[in-house]
């Protein structure tokens, strides 16, 4: 937010700009939450920056601001996927590939150290 020539961060967490592959899906009703780990059907598009609280992408985006996604951030060097669900905060852009913000909803220990780690916290 702009307050005259001053800029006030308003953000909780640390940000870093680094870019992973993510894979992403909508959940779209309680029918397909039961099925998500069976689905094998994702979206494959990239992060731009990733904190502790939660991550902005680009890519092809179904869903609206409130949805849930089902969330797998690709770090390289490190065996495990980045696993969580997420909230689609706000979506910008009017063609197929849009930049989103999503915010974790859970994220396990090792996961947030994971991030911790790559913040360089």
């Amino acid at each position: 937010m702009l307050n005259g020539d001053l800029y006030i961060e308003r953000r909780k967490h640390k940000r870093a700009d680094m870019k992973f592959k993510i894979n992403y899906k909508l959940i779209m009703g309680e029918e397909e939450a039961k099925e998500i780990k069976n689905t094998t059907i994702k979206i494959l598009g990239e992060s731009s920056d990733i904190s502790v609280g939660g991550i902005k992408a680009e890519g092809p985006m179904p869903g609206n601001p409130g949805d849930i996604i089902r969330l797998e951030v690709l770090v390289d060097g490190r065996p495990e996927h980045i696993t969580t669900f997420a909230e689609i905060k706000w979506i910008k852009g009017k063609e197929e590939i849009k930049t989103f913000g999503l915010e974790f909803l859970i994220l396990k220990d090792a996961d947030k150290n994971a991030i911790e780690e790559l913040l360089g916290n």
